[in-house]
């Protein structure tokens, strides 16, 4: 078969092993950030609360992702991307440094995660389908496994890693690596070359551009209901993140366990996207979304009844099995089912219905966070996790044979 112009004829070409290793090395200094962050702010407040409040801030500009997803779409790939990891160097680096020198006003790391949200918010949409621009079309299954396996192993290294360091010499160190990782990123992303957007209909005005990706969501039964069932299933596994570390804490595991438990977790993640990639095309990724977001569920369900924390390890790399299964069966529908010159505004909307939940969720429990039962919220996300599993299998029924990559625009 001949290779249309401008796609590349094999997985392992030059572009597609940059973005490859640039994503692993920025993995490996968010996950240092994200134990560092947390614990920097429970250790000057006490609070899960503050905490929760922390991660509110950072999850919110993504209400405004679609709006951005519009915009990206208008611009050359590379700019967003370079720009959006320059920033967060930036913060990353100047809250690190600022920590090594005392304490940190509540006031700035609130301030930081809310500009960090909005840099973000501007970044997914921009990153959302790189991936599918790189590879061969027959390739995509095999590279979003790659992607996200790769990703998990920096992320385990970082888990680890970050519990130990936070835990012997504090936050600071983590932050300011965290910031070095996406400057590095950003620097490597000027290398590739990324494929052309395709042109939008001539005069198109942003609102009529922003208005094209609202119906081309609508189009689809598939693209409809993803973003409400990971609403919900976000939503309820939001207050876990927040409760996690002071259950840490009361077990007498500290950051340090913290760390483990999330690590298991993403060893578990690492073997099912690397076991994804090996399966490629066979891994049918409607079936393995079921499975997974199934998985997910009676995970999280035992979760909810463990008493120490060897008990949560134990869980926790099924948990992360299933995990992969879900991400890297929705990244391929994504990228297969939607037209490149759609994938900020479509994924920027599916993203930020999927993401509302989580701040509001923050929100309305942070007064409540420090008198809440760990096992009530994982029992509460079990079943809100299983309820959205046979939602979805009821979503992929619904669906057309006709795919929205094949539907005029």
């Amino acid at each position: 078969m001949t290779t249309p112009p401008g796609q590349p004829s094999t997985l392992w070409n030059r572009n597609f092993l940059i973005w490859w290793l640039g994503s692993a090395q920025s993995a490996l200094g968010s996950a240092l950030a994200g134990i560092a962050t947390s614990f920097l702010v429970l250790g000057q407040t006490g609070s899960a609360g503050a905490m929760g409040v922390n991660l509110a801030l950072a999850l919110l500009p993504a209400l405004l992702s679609p709006l951005f997803g519009t915009l990206v779409d208008r611009l050359p790939v590379r700019l967003p991307l370079v720009a959006g990891d320059l920033l967060r160097a930036g913060l990353q680096f100047g809250v690190g440094l600022a920590a090594l020198r005392g304490p940190v006003p509540l006031e700035v790391l609130h301030t930081v995660a809310f500009l960090n949200g909005l840099v973000g918010a501007f970044y997914g949409p921009a990153s959302m389908g790189v991936t599918a621009r790189l590879v061969p079309a027959s390739q995509i299954a095999r590279a979003s496994g790659l992607m996200q396996g790769t990703s998990q192993t920096m992320n385990l290294v970082g888990l680890v890693g970050g519990g130990l360091l936070v835990s012997r010499v504090g936050s600071a160190p983590a932050l300011v690596l965290d910031g070095l990782s996406f400057a590095v990123f950003g620097l490597l992303l000027l290398l590739v070359r990324f494929p052309p957007r395709a042109p939008g209909p001539r005069g198109e005005s942003f609102r009529q551009a922003f208005m094209a990706g609202v119906r081309y969501v609508r189009g689809s039964p598939l693209l409809v209901g993803l973003p409400l069932i990971a609403l919900l299933v976000n939503a309820s596994f939001a207050p876990l993140e927040m409760l996690l570390p002071k259950r840490m804490q009361a077990l007498g595991a500290g950051a340090a366990g913290y760390g483990v438990f999330w690590a298991v977790v993403l060893a578990g993640m690492t073997v099912g996207s690397f076991g994804l990639a090996w399966l490629g095309e066979r891994a049918r990724p409607r079936r393995f979304s079921v499975l997974g977001l199934t998985g997910m569920g009676l995970s999280v369900l035992a979760l909810s009844s463990t008493q120490t924390a060897a008990q949560m390890y134990l869980l926790a790399p099924l948990l992360g099995l299933a995990v992969a299964a879900t991400n890297v069966s929705i990244s391929v529908l994504f990228q297969k089912q939607v037209r490149p010159e759609y994938f900020g505004r479509v994924g920027s909307l599916l993203n930020m219905l999927a993401t509302v939940g989580q701040p509001i969720t923050l929100l309305a429990l942070a007064p409540f966070a420090d008198r809440l039962s760990l096992a009530l919220i994982f029992g509460v996300a079990g079943v809100v996790t299983l309820l959205g599993a046979l939602a979805w299998v009821g979503t992929l029924r619904r669906e057309g044979v006709t795919a929205p990559r094949s539907r005029p625009a």
